[in-house]
């Protein structure tokens, strides 16, 4: 029986979030195996290649550190709002992809995590749903780009674009990251069988807090997130919190 052209996408999407489960179980393995020491340098990881259903290599890297400041670490000194993450959820995470030059372009998406040891194992569930995120969202710039451009993704914002709006609050309106980071933030709802909203207000809250963006203007990209997701997620489910950007709809 032929089946229809939804069902074939709904089959291709369980397909790919099967993956991403999958993955990022194993990779919350081989973070809880690195029984490491405290350390000021990261242990990098790599070997990961895949090319079905996506062509990417995978590389992690991760150190513990029980007084983290952001400020002094390499990676992360440029991201204060990390600094309230790890005190909150005991880790603070960041994911590039860059796409290697070479006939055959093979993205490599490098995750960055530092994690408190005395949080350990507690903060495993939470970070568990933060890398099913990360993978979704990464993945999904994958699809956007390159000789694997999926046609029904958005277009990657051009460089000067991404360059001038990575300065602001509006770098999380280019529709490129509101498909990503909704598709990253979902996926990490339905992990935890939680509101799509809550999910926003843990991920903003923190560059609120760290004045990169202001309220008035995390108000913004929380009523565009909403909107994209009530379209894109008919599943997805809100809390009363947002009833007021649901009922304009």
């Amino acid at each position: 029986m032929l089946k229809s052209f939804t069902s074939f996408i709904n089959e291709s999407d369980d397909f790919k979030q099967d993956f991403i489960k999958d993955l990022a179980q194993k990779l919350i393995k081989k973070i809880r195996d690195a029984h490491g020491q405290e350390s000021d340098h990261y242990e990098t990881f790599g070997g990961m290649e895949f090319r079905e259903p996506f062509s990417f290599d995978l590389k992690l890297e991760l150190r513990r550190d029980s007084t983290l400041t952001v400020k002094s670490d390499e990676h992360f000194k440029n991201l204060p709002w990390e600094q309230l993450n790890y005190s909150k959820h005991g880790y603070c995470i960041d994911a590039n992809t860059k796409v290697n030059s070479g006939d055959l372009m093979i993205p490599e998406i490098i995750v960055t995590l530092i994690m408190n040891p005395k949080a350990e194992p507690g903060l495993y569930e939470m970070l568990h749903a933060r890398i099913i995120d990360i993978l979704t969202h990464e993945l999904n710039h994958v699809d956007q780009v390159g000789i694997q451009k999926d046609p029904f993704t958005e277009n990657p914002s051009d460089s000067k674009t991404r360059g001038a709006a990575k300065k602001n609050y509006k770098y999380f309106l280019l529709n490129d990251e509101v498909e990503s980071m909704v598709e990253g933030m979902y996926a990490r709802s339905q992990y935890l069988e939680t509101p799509l909203d809550y999910v926003f207000a843990d991920y903003l809250q923190p560059f609120v807090q760290s004045k990169y963006i202001t309220a008035d203007e995390y108000q913004i990209v929380l009523e565009t997130w909403v909107k994209y997701a009530l379209g894109r997620y008919p599943d997805a489910t809100f809390s009363n919190k947002v009833d007021k950007i649901v009922n304009l709809i």
